[in-house]
């Protein structure tokens, strides 16, 4: 039992365990960071540099956050899924930005590393048509140090439309702010809470639970120190004899120990149960200790005794039962008493050296009940508690007499 309490606190431990670092997973993955996005490029008729500035970025999952600078140029075809996409960039261009369209099929991923091969610093993936200026959070995974980002449908198109009127524009991503919804935080706080807490209630449990079984254990172990004691005491009551040559216990018909399976040899001392059937007393007494019955008819030394009272008949008499019922026990009761009696006043017969009286038993005993006017007769058998020794219940004939 004890080895099963241990695996149960651990089963809780790790499931509370998975369900924490899954908390933990969750919460990051809902964390995102917003990008800086200026953009910059000359306006042919006046010359004069046009540039604007917003927090309209969003990197992905899995890319670095930092900072990046340089031109853009798109793939041909837009949508740079295509592993010989092309990118027209001149010879010594150091670090530019590839601008991709999201769709056509492919994965974010495809998209960035066909811009990483071809050489970009980073890559903007500008959304499809129908989502205006909202972004999402990209998952790339494999794209390995690439910065990549994600803008709304709207400035992208207006960058793509720059780019095909052979106007040079340069963008800057710069590191926005960090977001994340404010249930994650509570989840993550709720998950520790309660492991916290079901931990506690699992050890406090565990610790319950093994000092009530050693409670249980305490108090069966004191039981069965006073149960021996009071053996003890009915094994001094018992009476003691040494068989001599001629004895009815001697013979080559005569029965053996029951506990030792030894034939019974003069010299020997046995000790004579309540229920009459003796046994060697070297033999017998151990046993009373442990078991405190006859081996033979389970005849129970101590409640004919009278050591210690009969704890079932004590919980039984609590249950109520039927009249019937409790006639028959009230009359079981007087012949066990009158069986005791009878047993005391035979040992006191044999001490004085007078000869036992035998009492007769009757056959059937007849009682009269008045039911609505009439009579019933009800015939009650007489109680045997060991009917299979019936025959063994005659006390031993002492060669003296």
């Amino acid at each position: 039992m004890a080895a099963c309490s241990g695996a149960r606190v651990s089963a809780w431990l790790l499931a509370v365990g998975v369900l924490q670092v899954c908390a933990w997973r969750e919460a990051r993955a809902t964390y995102f960071s917003t990008a800086l996005v200026n953009v910059s490029f000359a306006e042919p008729q006046s010359n004069v540099t046009m540039w604007s500035q917003e927090e309209s970025g969003l990197y992905g999952q899995d890319s670095p956050r930092m900072s990046v600078s340089g031109e853009i140029f798109l793939p041909e075809p837009i949508y740079g899924c295509e592993p010989d996409a092309r990118y027209f960039v001149p010879e010594g261009a150091v670090s530019w930005i590839a601008l991709v369209q999201r769709g056509d099929g492919c994965t974010f991923t495809e998209k960035i590393s066909v811009a990483a091969r071809s050489g970009a610093a980073a890559a903007v993936i500008f959304n499809e048509p129908g989502t205006g200026n909202r972004v999402i959070t990209m998952s790339h995974p494999g794209t390995g140090d690439m910065v990549a980002i994600m803008i709304g449908y709207h400035q992208g198109m207006e960058i793509v439309d720059l780019i095909k009127s052979n106007i040079t524009v340069t963008m800057t991503i710069q590191v926005g702010s960090q977001h994340g919804p404010w249930m994650s935080h509570y989840s993550v706080f709720f998950v520790s809470i309660s492991f916290f807490v079901v931990t506690a209630a699992t050890v406090g449990y565990f610790i319950f639970y093994s000092a009530r079984r050693l409670n249980r254990v305490r108090l069966q172990n004191k039981t069965q120190k006073r149960l021996k004691a009071e053996a003890k005491k009915a094994i001094g009551q018992l009476e003691v004899r040494t068989l001599k040559q001629g004895d009815q216990e001697i013979g080559s018909d005569a029965d053996t120990c029951a506990v030792c399976i030894e034939a019974y040899k003069p010299g020997d001392v046995v000790s004579i149960l309540t229920c009459n059937h003796l046994f060697h007393k070297p033999c017998i007494e151990p046993w009373l200790l442990e078991h405190r019955t006859c081996p033979m008819c389970k005849c129970d030394i101590l409640k004919v005794l009278g050591v210690e009272p009969d704890i079932e008949e004590v919980a039984h008499a609590e249950v109520p039962v039927p009249d019937f019922r409790l006639y028959q026990s009230s009359q079981e009761d007087t012949r066990s008493d009158t069986a005791s009696s009878g047993y005391a006043s035979v040992q006191g017969a044999e001490e004085h050296g007078l000869p036992a009286e035998e009492t007769p038993h009757q056959a059937t005993e007849k009682q009269e009940h008045s039911v609505e006017g009439g009579e019933v007769q009800i015939n009650i058998q007489p109680h045997y508690d060991n009917m299979a020794f019936e025959g063994d219940s005659q006390t031993p004939k002492d060669p003296r007499t």
